[in-house]
């Protein structure tokens, strides 16, 4: 089985279009479409904002990678 390092900018947003501060969430899945499937899970559990209705998780992939220390550098390629 294959993995693919995917990460993933969530952005919380309300239906009246007020957006909290963005996060990034990390994902493994090989398949995009059950990657984002997944991001959006983990999006929402790491978040209080999902206990109301009124609050949306937007997903967009990023061209991050992560290099030996954890950080987030940009992927020129």
């Amino acid at each position: 089985m294959e993995n693919k390092l995917r990460i993933w900018r969530v952005v919380p947003t309300s239906k009246t279009g007020v957006q909290a501060p963005s996060y990034f969430v990390e994902t493994t899945e090989y398949v995009r479409e059950k990657a984002e499937k997944v991001a959006i899970k983990m999006a929402k559990e790491k978040s209080a904002l999902s206990n109301y209705d009124s609050w949306n998780f937007r997903v967009s992939k990023i061209e991050k990678r992560k290099d030996e220390f954890g950080r987030y550098i940009s992927y020129h390629q």
